[in-house]
């Protein structure tokens, strides 16, 4: 399986936005956008780092070292110093007070996903090291912590995004 979330999310979080005569419309289209790789993105992550009371089997493990090597990879090509006020996406989308909440969660979202490859770079500097990690004993208890992270940042994004869909069209 191709991991390719991370660097997608990363070239939405940088690419331009061209503003469109519809402004909530297109404000609210992005941030689907936005939404829907994030969910995508959670969804694997946990997959690949299960919680600690899950037994893993040996084709567990298998698997989860080759994902995390595509992860590893995918990591590469995203830039790990994030400033949200250099992603016009975020600003464009923090532009209109009714998204600024929903910008800063799918930052603070971004962030705790990048805050993984610092975890994974020290845990499993190289190849020897990642097949020692993920068939020690304590494999999910490591990401544990991290997991619990991700899963407050997810929740506190979809909260944000329930609230930036539930805006009228009227001004």
């Amino acid at each position: 399986m191709e991991i390719f979330g991370i660097s997608t999310l990363g070239a939405i979080l940088d690419r331009s936005i061209e503003p469109r005569g519809d402004v909530l419309a297109h404000r609210r289209e992005l941030s689907a956008e936005l939404q829907e790789n994030c969910q995508k993105l959670a969804i694997l992550l946990k997959s690949i780092f299960p919680k600690p009371e899950k037994i893993l089997s040996e084709t567990d493990r298998e698997i989860s070292e080759k994902n995390i090597m595509s992860l590893m990879d995918d990591f590469k090509r995203v830039n790990d110093e994030f400033f949200e006020e250099k992603s016009s996406i975020l600003v464009y989308l923090a532009g209109d007070l009714r998204f600024k909440d929903f910008s800063a969660r799918c930052a603070d979202f971004y962030r705790i996903i990048l805050s993984l490859s610092r975890i994974l770079n020290k845990s499993a500097a190289d190849l020897a090291a990642l097949r020692a990690l993920v068939r020690g004993p304590d494999f999910p208890e490591i990401f544990y912590a991290w997991r619990v992270e991700l899963e407050s940042g997810l929740t506190k994004f979809n909260g944000e995004y329930v609230k930036v869909m539930s805006i009228k069209f009227s001004w």
